[in-house]
């Protein structure tokens, strides 16, 4: 059934570079979520994992239907890392998990100035020299892949040829692979 979605939207990593008339828009991380990634969406949070369909933005927050037909609510602080559900197994063996930081049990870091940041212009280094980057995030995971984009908020990292969005609000350390 997603199969036939999938093949009807556009890809989210042939966003600007590969359409020059279309502007940032073709980035936004919000619209990408609730109209491009089939449903339902995987959202990696502090708390766990939570599979969430229909889902709709607002600014601090999102809201969907999770498993069950129960509306669940999520803050977008909480909100590691994101992907369509359907692309868990392209996704899942380019991401590992560093027990000792996961059970620290790290929370989200409210101050922007208190949180852990990656230069734009390392960014956009990697993004241009298609290098390899290993991202880890406050819960523990680290996704290995390539960044397509990024923005203020998020980084589209492109991980076992899929898009998944990972808000920089939940790193903890970036690093650039070496060849």
């Amino acid at each position: 059934e997603t199969e036939g979605q999938d093949e009807k939207q556009p890809e989210p990593e042939k966003g600007p570079d590969s359409q020059p008339n279309k502007k940032k828009e073709s980035w936004d991380a919000d619209r990408i979520l609730s109209q491009f990634f089939a449903q339902p969406v995987r959202f990696v949070t502090y708390a766990g994992v939570k599979d969430l369909s229909q889902v709709k933005i607002r600014q601090n927050d999102l809201t969907g239907i999770a498993p069950k037909s129960a509306k669940m609510t999520l803050e977008k602080c909480e909100i590691l890392f994101a992907f369509p559900k359907e692309k868990m197994s392209a996704v899942h063996a380019h991401v590992q998990i560093r027990r000792p930081l996961k059970d620290e049990g790290l929370q989200p870091v409210e101050a922007y100035n208190n949180r852990f940041q990656v230069a734009d212009k390392l960014l956009r280094e990697v993004k241009e020299n298609k290098a390899q980057v290993k991202v880890v995030t406050r819960a523990g995971y680290v996704l290995s892949g390539w960044i397509q984009h990024f923005d203020k908020y998020v980084l589209y990292m492109r991980i076992g040829e899929k898009v998944v969005i990972v808000y920089r609000h939940g790193l903890f350390g970036f690093e650039v692979e070496k060849k």
